[in-house]
């Protein structure tokens, strides 16, 4: 994948971690948001302001980090427009930047009814957020452009490209979850695929689920979560193969595989979940620092 496919998908991670409004105010997430949306993509959004109006009011609100993404994303998604992206891609590259971003809102809010009312979301709305909230849709829709093809709507939604599509953004997800696990629960963070499994197979334990105590000797946390990590990764391995399988049965599908660039598509879709995985088993966000004694 050339350097368009995560074109709007490191702006999100930039800021996060650099503002803590914005990774735990729900409000002020909304509105960043809102606001990248319609500076990068102005067309359809209710502003009559111009751009560089915009952008000149937020660098009164926002800190030179937070500012950084909105003028990167314009510029960016302008050099894609005048590189020659055709319209029905500009359409549904913005549909899914869209989603990206509210995604990273809904996961905001997530955590704020975590910290407040110790409520998580159920198992199957996270793994559907998570899906959209990881990046890798946004990357599939990029894949197109970095191919230089324009597919046909009606074989984008072929059950089986749907299919391979939400498979291989479950197994970029699942992976950054299992990876990221120690690391978060270390840091008492639990909106996690790992953290997530045992509330799901026994609901009454919701309120019992104790990051610490795992870390602090309760043998009881660590059996749970470490059969929790066991079947993430088997959940995985499942998604692993339903891709190999789902990319064979559309190369077999006569109409599918009609088209010319199909192949190369399969590929590139396919070599996000294969080069998220080998990024992640070198990438030191996934190391887990040593616990330090009091």
């Amino acid at each position: 994948m050339s350097w368009h496919a995560p074109t709007v998908v490191p702006c999100w991670r930039y800021v996060a971690p650099t503002s803590r409004r914005m990774s735990s105010d729900p409000t002020e997430a909304e509105s960043y948001c809102a606001l990248f949306l319609d500076i990068v993509f102005r067309h359809g959004r209710k502003s009559t302001k111009t751009r560089p109006e915009l952008l000149k009011e937020a660098k009164h609100k926002y800190s030179s980090s937070e500012v950084l993404p909105l003028r990167l994303g314009a510029e960016w998604w302008e050099d894609m427009k005048r590189d020659g992206m055709p319209i029905s891609q500009q359409a549904r590259f913005e549909a899914a930047a869209t989603e990206y971003v509210m995604a990273q809102v809904q996961t905001v809010r997530w955590n704020e009814q975590l910290a407040l009312k110790g409520k998580a979301p159920s198992l199957p709305d996270y793994i559907t957020v998570r899906r959209v909230a990881v990046g890798a849709p946004l990357c599939i829709v990029a894949s197109e452009y970095d191919l230089g093809i324009d597919l046909d709507i009606d074989i984008l939604l072929d059950p089986l490209v749907q299919a391979l599509q939400a498979a291989v953004s479950d197994h970029v997800a699942w992976i950054n979850d299992i990876l990221s696990f120690p690391k978060e629960l270390r840091l008492g963070e639990v909106l996690n695929l790992v953290c997530l499994l045992p509330i799901h197979n026994n609901p009454c334990a919701a309120s019992g689920l104790d990051p610490a105590a795992a870390l602090n000797g309760n043998e009881g946390g660590r059996s749970s979560f470490g059969a929790a990590a066991c079947r993430a990764w088997e959940m995985t391995a499942s998604r692993h193969e339903e891709c190999v399988g789902l990319a064979s049965r559309i190369m077999d599908s006569p109409h599918l595989s009609a088209n010319p660039n199909m192949e190369d598509y399969v590929r590139a879709i396919c070599s996000i979940a294969a080069g998220n995985w080998a990024w992640s088993l070198k990438c030191n966000r996934y190391i887990d620092p040593p616990a330090t004694s009091e």
